[in-house]
């Protein structure tokens, strides 16, 4: 969802405002690529899995590592590659940084990361619980584990690395297989079917919109702190997940049910509590969102109603 549009945003930056951005692309499949991109010409494409050693030659400015699994489905069925994504994805590109001291890595965490303190804000400098053995925490610790690697690079080998942690992210580039509940509420929506809630909903998220997010990585990875952690949220975009649910049906004229939990859903889960990313460290940097909720929902039924 993020990585693709970043490619949309610099693509658009070289056509319409001479950006001349020389633009490279890893992922694991040449064919998915070629599905997405029309204007391959303009981006060098490299087919290759991120836990492999990092087959990038050329010295770049700059690196968005986003390869995550990133859904809660994702997590209960591939545990093994999320984490390994998460650890040794991120020390490959953390080996390139440190043999290119001048390359600034930007490194997209969550704000699962933070776990569970029984507090309903979280600044960078929190964090709470995380069950160890959960298999659901397998995408949370290897998120921390790639943050002390980023920390640890940049202390031990001078690194050029910045950390962002990044809220309940949502836009109409999100997969099809896209198992975030925000995610089913919103194809759902698009399609004009009713809303299936499996839980009460009540925990409060901070949300953003993809493109607000995207703003935000561009600001931190221009204007951040090497070695610096920042929060990416929207202070304008905060809901109970029930909340967020019924905005869509508002919009789309239907309806929200309740319904129990299937086994396989219920190991994706994480446990109920709020959590509310503190901004005002990204927002000191100068980035303000664009994108209150109700926009931001809206935009994107409407461009995945078009497509």
């Amino acid at each position: 969802m993020i990585g693709s549009c970043i490619l949309d945003v610099l693509l658009k930056a070289n056509e319409k405002r001479n950006g001349n951005f020389q633009i490279y692309a890893v992922g694991r499949s040449q064919n998915r690529f070629n599905e997405r991109f029309d204007c391959s010409e303009n981006i060098k494409f490299m087919e290759q899995d991120i836990c492999n050693e990092l087959q990038v030659t050329e010295r770049l400015d700059y690196i968005i590592h986003t390869a995550s699994h990133a859904d809660p489905l994702s997590y209960s069925l591939y545990p093994v590659e999320t984490i390994l994504t998460n650890i040794q994805g991120t020390r490959n590109i953390l080996e390139y940084g440190k043999r290119h001291k001048s390359t600034r890595i930007l490194f997209t965490s969550s704000f699962e990361a933070y776990g569970d303190n029984g507090a309903d804000i979280y600044a960078e400098n929190d964090y709470g619980l995380i069950n160890p053995i959960d298999l659901r925490s397998g995408y949370p610790e290897s998120k921390r584990t790639a943050e002390l690697l980023c920390k640890s690079y940049k202390e031990e080998y001078g690194v050029n690395v910045i950390i962002t942690r990044l809220s309940s992210v949502y836009g109409p580039t999100m997969k099809e297989n896209d198992s975030k509940a925000h995610a089913q509420f919103l194809r759902s929506g698009a399609k004009r079917e009713d809303i299936i809630m499996k839980s009460a909903g009540l925990q409060k998220r901070s949300y953003c919109y993809l493109m607000d997010a995207i703003s935000a990585i561009f600001k931190v990875l221009f204007c951040g702190n090497v070695g610096e952690i920042y929060n990416i949220a929207n202070c304008n975009s905060i809901s109970t997940i029930a909340e967020f649910a019924h905005m869509v049906a508002d919009l789309c004229g239907t309806a929200v049910i309740y319904q129990k939990p299937g086994e396989l859903e219920k190991r994706g889960y994480s446990r109920p509590h709020n959590c509310i990313l503190d901004t005002h460290k990204l927002e000191r940097l100068g980035w303000k969102g664009r994108y209150g909720i109700y926009r931001g929902i809206s935009n994107t039924l409407r461009i995945m109603g078009e497509q």
